[in-house]
C-alpha cells in the first residue's frame, strides 16, 4: 500500500511539473514562419475559427469592444505576452489588453488606470510641432533599432491631425510611417477616454503593393472607437467631484504618445518614456502577414472593415 501511495505521488508531482513546463514563458524570439505559425497555433485565439460578430467583455477596463466576423484575436496578459516574446522577441508591458488581427490590418489595444483625464490643455495641441517631434524621437532611437538589427522609421507624414471627439470623448490622429527598408506602413491611434483611465488602441496596416487609400483606411480606423463602450459608472462623463484625476490632461497623453518631451517631467509618464522608446517599433510592427494563421476555408467572404463600418456600440 505505502508503494502504491509513492508511485501515485511521484505521479502527482510529475504531472504538476509537466503542466508548469507547459504554460511557462518561452522568452525567445521565433524568426522561423513554420516553427512561428507551429507555436503560434497553441496560443488561445479566439473567433479563428467560424468566426462571427460579436463583444468583448474587457473586464479589466470596464469595457466592451465589437468585433468582426473576420477578426480573431488574443485577450489576457499571459497569452499576449508570449506572442510578443515569439513574434517580437521582447515582452508587453501589462497594460494591453487584447490584441487583433483582421484581414491585411492589427490592432494593439491597452489600457491605462491612471484616473480621470482632462480635456482642457487640448487648445495647446499643434499638429505641425508634434510631427516635428515624432521625427526626432525616430532619430533618437534609431541607435537602438541598429544595434538589433531591426528596420527603424526615416519618415512621416500625417494623414490625419490629431482630433479631439467631445461627443464620444476620444482622440485620433493617423500617419504614414516609411521605413529604413523601403517599405510603408500606416499608423492609427485612438485614445477612449473614461471615468478612471483610458483604452489606447494602435491601427497598424501595410501598404506596401496595394492600392489602399490612406484616408479611408484611416477612417475606418478611427471609427474604432465606435465599437467601444465603458460600462455604466466608468464612462468619463461619469465623472464626480472626488475622483482621480490623471496627472496630465489629453493634450499632454496624445504629446506623449508621438515622444513629446513636455510631458517627462510628471511621475506617471517618465516611468513609462523608456518602455516607449524601447518598445516604439514593436508599435508600430505590422502584422498584416499574419493572416497565414487562419486558413482561406476557414475566413467568411467578409467584406473589408472600410466597406463595414462599425455601428455605434450600446450597452446590451
Amino acid at each position: 500500500m505505502k508503494k502504491l501511495y509513492k508511485i501515485f505521488s511521484y505521479l502527482l508531482i510529475y504531472l504538476s511539473f509537466s503542466l508548469i513546463s507547459l504554460h511557462a514563458l518561452e522568452k525567445k524570439q521565433i524568426t522561423n514562419k513554420d516553427e512561428l505559425v507551429d507555436k503560434l497555433e497553441t496560443l488561445n485565439w479566439y473567433n479563428i475559427i467560424n468566426g462571427k460578430d460579436h463583444n468583448i467583455d474587457i473586464s479589466k477596463a470596464n469595457a466592451k469592444v465589437q468585433v468582426y466576423d473576420n477578426e480573431y484575436y488574443l485577450k489576457g496578459y499571459k497569452d499576449i505576452n508570449q506572442f510578443y516574446w515569439w513574434k517580437f522577441g521582447e515582452g508587453v508591458d501589462p497594460s494591453s489588453i487584447f490584441f487583433l488581427q483582421g484581414d491585411n490590418y492589427s490592432i494593439y489595444a491597452y489600457y491605462i488606470e491612471d484616473g480621470y483625464v482632462k480635456l482642457d490643455d487640448w487648445k495647446n495641441i499643434k499638429a505641425k510641432d508634434l510631427l516635428n517631434q515624432l521625427k526626432q524621437s525616430a532619430k533618437s532611437n534609431e541607435s537602438y533599432y541598429k544595434e538589433k538589427n531591426l528596420n527603424y522609421a526615416t519618415g512621416f507624414e500625417w494623414v490625419f491631425d490629431p482630433d479631439l471627439n467631445q461627443q464620444n470623448r476620444s482622440v485620433s490622429y493617423s500617419y504614414k510611417v516609411f521605413w529604413s527598408d523601403g517599405k510603408s506602413t500606416l499608423e492609427s491611434k485612438n485614445f477612449i477616454l473614461g471615468k478612471k483611465g483610458y483604452i489606447e488602441t494602435s491601427y497598424i496596416v501595410n501598404l506596401d503593393g496595394k492600392n489602399i487609400n490612406f484616408k479611408e483606411e484611416a477612417e475606418y480606423a478611427k471609427d474604432f472607437v465606435n465599437g467601444v463602450i465603458f460600462s455604466d459608472g466608468y464612462k468619463h462623463t461619469d465623472y464626480k467631484s472626488g475622483d482621480k484625476i490623471a496627472a496630465v490632461g489629453v493634450g499632454s497623453l496624445v504629446a506623449g504618445s508621438l515622444g513629446a518631451k513636455v510631458i517627462a517631467k510628471t511621475g506617471f509618464f517618465a516611468k513609462l518614456l523608456p518602455i516607449f522608446a524601447k518598445f516604439w517599433w514593436i508599435l508600430l510592427a505590422p502584422l498584416a502577414a499574419f493572416g497565414f494563421m487562419r486558413g482561406e476555408g476557414n475566413k467568411k467572404n467578409s467584406s473589408s472593415r472600410s466597406k463595414n463600418k462599425r455601428r455605434k456600440l450600446d450597452k446590451d
